[in-house]
Parts: C-alpha cells; sequence; structure tokens
C-alpha cells in the first residue's frame, strides 16, 4: 500500500515527539537535568510509545491506531501530572491541561486516520474482471 502524505506527516511528528522524549530522558540520565526520576520515567515511556506510533504510522501496520492512543495516553497522562511531580503552582495548571488535552486530541484523530485508512479498499490493487 502506498504511503498517504498524511500517514507521512503523522510518522515525521511522532517521530519529532520521540525525538524530543528521548533527548528529555537522555539529559537527565547524563546530569545535565534535575527532573525527578518519575518525570524520566514517563519520558522513557513516551520515548518507547512514540517509536511505535512512528513505526506503525510509517509503515502503515495494523497496530498503528492503537500505538497512537497509548503515545496519546501516557503524553496526556504526564501532562496532567507535571504539576504535581513538579509542584508548580496552581496558575501554571491551566496552560499544562490544554497542552494535555491537545496531546490527547492529536492521538485519537492520528488513531480515527490510521484506522480509517487500514479500513480503506486497496485501489493500487488489481481489479478482476467481472
Amino acid at each position: 500500500m502506498r504511503r498517504s502524505r498524511v500517514r507521512t506527516v503523522l510518522a515525521v511528528l511522532f517521530g519529532f515527539f520521540t525525538l524530543n522524549a528521548w533527548v528529555e530522558a537522555l539529559l537527565a540520565v547524563l546530569g545535565n537535568s534535575d527532573d525527578p526520576r518519575t518525570l524520566t520515567a514517563l519520558q522513557v515511556a513516551i520515548g518507547v510509545a512514540g517509536v511505535f506510533a512512528t513505526r506503525g504510522s510509517w509503515t502503515g501496520a495494523r497496530w498503528a491506531p492503537a500505538a497512537a492512543l497509548v503515545y496519546g495516553a501516557i503524553t496526556g497522562g504526564m501532562l496532567v501530572a507535571l504539576p504535581f511531580i513538579l509542584g508548580l503552582e496552581p496558575e501554571a495548571r491551566a496552560g499544562i491541561w490544554v497542552g494535555a488535552a491537545g496531546v490527547v486530541l492529536f492521538s485519537l484523530g492520528s488513531a480515527w486516520y490510521l484506522r480509517r485508512e487500514k479500513l480503506r479498499p486497496n485501489t493500487d490493487a488489481p481489479r478482476s474482471p467481472r
């Protein structure tokens, strides 16, 4: 099956988000960040889920929608927990909640599109004569 432009964009976006999570985790492991261990563990989980979402989106794997949902759930959950992990002021929470909602909506939309694309009949296949 040919890769659509939307699937390519999704794979690139998931790849960028994945790279960001791994860089954050690597900085913490190397001691260049004072992030709590919980946050580092969540970044690693996001990185792992992101690898699957990127690969699934790129290849059109049948499990790609599930990978997108897992990525969104972990990332959204981390964002919701961030004010409590870092002890942020209540004023900072509203923006973080909006970001969490955006991530969840992005992953839901991605999963919907990837599932819809998998269910679409393959138009590249040769047609049998009637």
